[in-house]
């Protein structure tokens, strides 16, 4: 089951950059920030209400430890939104698989998880073919790409730590819904605190966002990919879930020729076979 949730998961992480590319092209990022981490942080509050009893056990240390979690992963959500903004999705959006190396680093380092030599291998294959794809030889802005490339390695830090807390969190509360349920509050929370010391309430204004059914989409494509990722960390090791997850690249990168009609080499093509191959054999090889 953690092998269908983990390529569910990376089926719906394939087209969130995509939608979220041509969401951002008439909208500020800074409310497209807020409002998808508001959207997506209320949907994790009611379903852990209505799922789980966490509301009688309601814990403040629970929410105190989780906290980090929720500020991290955050950090990485702004810093996806901004390398999909200033640089082409091709560019970017395999860099950020590079998620995959701090997981899986932690995830044997910390948490002991074990592999066998093929899963290793193929492992390592596997992260150097979704970091091979990024080169990219369409810059019309050099200034803009290179910033949105930066974000991208932002998002490579933040997300690839929060891969790691999220099994370890898991390992402690059992349910990954009691997780997102502390997670939830304390992005919301944050939000409020932003808005309520900047003055900009209006951020959260939907009304004020263009093209409200690309950002609803994504919202609903980056809610469900994070939600099979956490239930996937049931079963699955993180640094397992986390490689197979990276193969979203693929999805990725067909969309963006398909949608947006940027174009990849044949030699990317090979790359995307390999990303596929090299995820099979992990899923064969990891039950």
């Amino acid at each position: 089951m953690w092998l269908i949730l983990s390529m569910t998961s990376a089926m719906f992480a394939g087209f969130t950059s995509i939608v979220m590319k041509k969401c951002m092209i008439k909208n500020l990022s800074i409310r497209i920030s807020l409002l998808g981490l508001l959207i997506g942080n209320i949907a994790y509050v009611i379903i852990g209400l209505i799922s789980t009893d966490v509301i009688n056990n309601f814990n403040m240390k629970n929410l105190i430890t989780i906290a980090p979690l929720s500020i991290i992963q955050s950090l990485g959500y702004i810093c996806g939104i901004l390398s999909v903004k200033y640089a082409n999705v091709v560019t970017v959006a395999p860099i950020r698989k590079g998620n995959t190396v701090v997981t899986l680093l932690l995830g044997i380092l910390i948490l002991h998880d074990t592999f066998t030599v093929l899963q290793l291998v193929t492992a390592i294959v596997l992260i150097i073919l979704t970091i091979m794809l990024a080169k990219s030889k369409q810059q019309s802005n050099k200034i803009s790409e290179n910033k949105g490339i930066l974000y991208a390695y932002g998002f490579v830090l933040f997300n690839g730590g929060a891969g790691f807390l999220n099994k370890v969190y898991i390992n402690i509360f059992g349910n990954p819904l009691v997780v997102t349920f502390y997670y939830g509050i304390v992005i919301i929370l944050g939000i409020i605190l932003y808005c309520l010391f900047t003055r900009k309430w209006n951020y959260l204004n939907i009304k004020e966002v263009n093209a409200k059914g690309l950002f609803l989409l994504h919202a609903i494509l980056d809610l469900g990919a994070n939600l099979c990722s956490r239930f996937s960390l049931v079963e699955g090791q993180v640094s397992l879930v986390s490689v197979i997850t990276s193969s979203s690249i693929i999805v990725t990168i067909l969309a963006s020729r398909i949608i947006l009609r940027e174009k990849i080499t044949y030699k990317k093509y090979l790359m995307i076979g390999g990303v596929f191959l090299c995820v099979l054999i992990l899923g064969l090889t990891g039950g």
